[in-house]
């Protein structure tokens, strides 16, 4: 008897110690959110008021709380943009497209801070079936592919149990049809989704911060220098070697640059 009632204070002990920490966790994350609102509503005054360094330090404070948004880094790019570190301003453009693909006010304002760039880099023409790819996979960030993905696939659940139960040769047909278009879309969003990935895990860009920089044949300062690139360009990161990495533009020349140069979107 004693012993199932130790049991039992345990059990009880346990579980309030579990529900306190829930509590406690819960409430500093609603604190950290209140924070992080705060700082953010304080950046944007300062913005307003044109004390562009004070509203970058405190967009800058709120990133190394660990939060993101795409508001976040477009606003952090404008202010960059204010104080003509257009490379910065970039970098954050970039970023917030990367969570919000599609949208026009960060795409506009990429397309003018881009205006800025010394290097135009000409991009060959892509085939029609890659550019198609690609503009389809720019559709929908990770997330919304996520959603969509799980969305998708319960339908088919649910039009298969549908099958199942109602025997009508008709409505069977029509099923059928319905199951083709709807697995078709669910492959093409797995695939997209797979892709996304895969670039998110392998894929690094970034962009060059300094006013110009010199690329060389390869990893070491006494290398032959092939071409120099200005503040802003876009590049792909290919490999680290100790304080170097190799590059790839669009236009794709190849080279080595100091990793110190640029800055991953």
């Amino acid at each position: 008897m004693m012993y199932d009632l130790l049991m039992n204070w345990n059990v009880k002990k346990s579980s309030l110690f579990c529900l306190i920490i829930f509590l406690f966790l819960g409430y500093v994350g609603s604190v950290k959110a209140d924070h992080n609102q705060y700082l953010f509503d304080q950046a944007n005054k300062h913005f307003q008021q044109n004390e562009y360094q004070q509203a970058i330090e405190t967009y800058l404070e709120i990133i190394s709380n660990g939060y993101e948004s795409w508001q976040l880094y477009y606003n952090l790019g404008n202010a960059y943009y204010k104080v003509k570190q257009v490379g910065r301003a970039i970098v954050n453009y970039e970023r917030a497209l990367k969570l919000n693909p599609k949208n026009e006010d960060i795409l506009f304002n990429l397309d003018i801070a881009n205006l800025s760039v010394v290097d135009k880099i000409v991009t060959p023409p892509q085939f029609i079936i890659i550019k198609f790819l690609s503009d389809l996979k720019s559709l929908w960030d990770i997330q919304t592919l996520t959603f969509l993905a799980i969305g998708v696939y319960l339908l088919i659940t649910l039009l298969v149990i549908v099958k199942i139960f109602i025997r009508n040769s008709r409505f069977q047909r029509l099923i059928n049809m319905i199951l083709i278009a709807v697995m078709t879309l669910f492959l093409i969003v797995s695939i997209i989704f797979i892709i996304r990935i895969h670039e998110n895990n392998t894929l690094q860009y970034a962009i060059v911060l300094e006013q110009k920089v010199d690329v060389l044949s390869s990893p070491d300062s006494e290398a032959t220098e092939l071409f120099s690139l200005h503040e802003g360009v876009k590049l792909k990161v290919e490999e680290f070697r100790d304080d170097w990495a190799k590059i790839r533009l669009a236009d794709r020349k190849v080279g080595w640059v100091k990793r110190d140069a640029f800055e991953i979107i």
